[in-house]
């Protein structure tokens, strides 16, 4: 149970992260769909990135006790949830399954969202486990 909640808190946070990077560049014109990717895509994928480290790294901090098999599981979930959120038309009514797919792949620079949110992962376990065991030796 957990783990789908924490699915569903990545799916959130990763959407999040992803829209926010499109309108911190794109501002307004980000509303209007990809277009703003074409001008601007070195910086929005390169503002996507970190997000998804950030991410990613406050996950690996709060769950450090979760086997790399877990956190894999989450993250990709959260991935795909995005691309369900996407699917259903939530966001938009023209989306359908097929060309939210395009739009998933092109808004989250394929797999790099995820692969980005796993490494700060990493880091952030072994940032949790590296000051636990400081604090260990301190007392």
């Amino acid at each position: 149970m957990r783990t789908l909640a924490a699915i569903v808190v990545m799916t959130v946070a990763l959407g999040f992260s992803t829209a926010a990077a499109f309108f911190a560049v794109g501002g307004r014109v980000a509303l209007l769909g990809t277009s703003v990717l074409s001008r601007e895509w070195p910086a929005i994928y390169g503002l996507l990135g970190l997000f998804a480290v950030g991410v990613g790294l406050l996950f690996g901090t709060a769950c450090s006790s979760w086997p790399p098999r877990r956190i894999v599981l989450v993250i990709l979930g959260g991935w795909i949830g995005e691309y369900l959120v996407l699917a259903s038309g939530l966001l938009a009514l023209e989306l359908n399954p097929l060309n939210s797919l395009y739009y998933w792949l092109l808004a989250t620079a394929g797999p790099m969202q995820p692969v980005l949110a796993w490494i700060g992962a990493l880091a952030g376990q072994r940032v949790r486990r590296r000051t636990a065991g400081e604090a260990q030796r301190l007392t």
